[in-house]
């Protein structure tokens, strides 16, 4: 199976060949966008991109940076290289590949959580220490990103319409002291640094970690299913395809690099959840 990898130049696009020996023009053409799960998120480099594996000669051309630690849905949609991809200028993709919101959540984890003053004295439900209308706001917010990069696909005369999008839950992240290492730069933790500030006892650490994680999950899915789903919009539900981190470690720890990214062979188990799918798409 093969795969390749590059990023569209701001004005065309450009046919590379990698060191797999990927044919100038392949058999299918992917578009990616999303966060650090698309890109570079630490030492040793992987992502689940570099994952994925496919029945024939595949392009996966990418318009997320290496290095992009925290992306947001609202940089996702707004990525210049993303819009010029799906115009009516881009070439026609086989699918879309989307990873977005993640980050989103644990950057607002902070803002979620409840200060101690604002909880029950004894709170024991996930729920009793986050502001519900906050991270019910948020997931809107990351759903309507969703439906805003669907709405670029479909424009009137663009290249990619009704190409068909497949995007991903996140799995169950332990929060710990496990900054993102890029060469001498440290970045994160963020859960555990939330959970902190907001003085959070670690016996509820992860009950309130997957709880944040399930409720986005749910949100994700949502736009899949129902009267109110995206036409052509697939999700793939990751969670628990990684064995879960020690709480008290602070590097790589099972399946995971870090606090929120999975090391190279957790990528793997997480690209293999998803090829199924994929691979069903692009054969239907």
């Amino acid at each position: 199976m093969a795969r390749g990898t590059h990023r569209p130049s701001p004005a065309t696009y450009r046919d590379l060949v990698d060191d797999s020996g990927l044919p100038s023009f392949p058999d299918l053409n992917l578009l990616a966008e999303g966060d650090s799960w698309f890109t570079i998120n630490g030492l040793p480099p992987s992502n689940l991109l570099f994952k994925l594996r496919f029945r024939k000669a595949t392009r996966i051309v990418s318009c997320a940076l290496p290095g992009d630690t925290i992306k947001h849905m609202a940089q996702i949609v707004s990525n210049p290289h993303l819009k010029q991809a799906l115009g009516a200028s881009g070439q026609r993709w086989d699918a879309i590949l989307l990873s977005g919101g993640g980050n989103d959540l644990i950057d607002a984890a902070a803002e979620i959580l409840l200060p101690k003053d604002r909880r029950p004295t004894n709170p024991t439900r996930p729920e009793e220490f986050c502001d519900m209308p906050k991270l019910r706001a948020l997931v809107k917010d990351i759903q309507d990103g969703y439906r805003r990069i669907a709405g670029l696909r479909d424009l009137p005369g663009a290249a990619g319409r009704g190409v068909p999008i497949l995007t991903h839950t996140y799995d169950y992240a332990t929060p710990r002291d496990a900054p993102a290492r890029l060469g001498i730069a440290h970045l994160g933790p963020w859960l555990s640094k939330a959970l902190t500030k907001r003085e959070v006892l670690p016996a509820h650490w992860v009950r309130i970690s997957d709880f944040l994680i399930n409720t986005l999950a749910e949100g994700i899915l949502a736009l899949a299913a129902g009267p109110t789903a995206i036409p052509g919009f697939h999700v793939v539900d990751t969670r628990g395809a990684l064995i879960r981190a020690d709480l008290d470690t602070q590097r790589k720890s099972n399946d995971w690099l870090n606090e929120i990214h999975p090391t190279a062979g957790g990528y793997d188990k997480l690209a293999k959840r998803i090829e199924p799918t994929l691979d069903k798409l692009l054969t239907s």
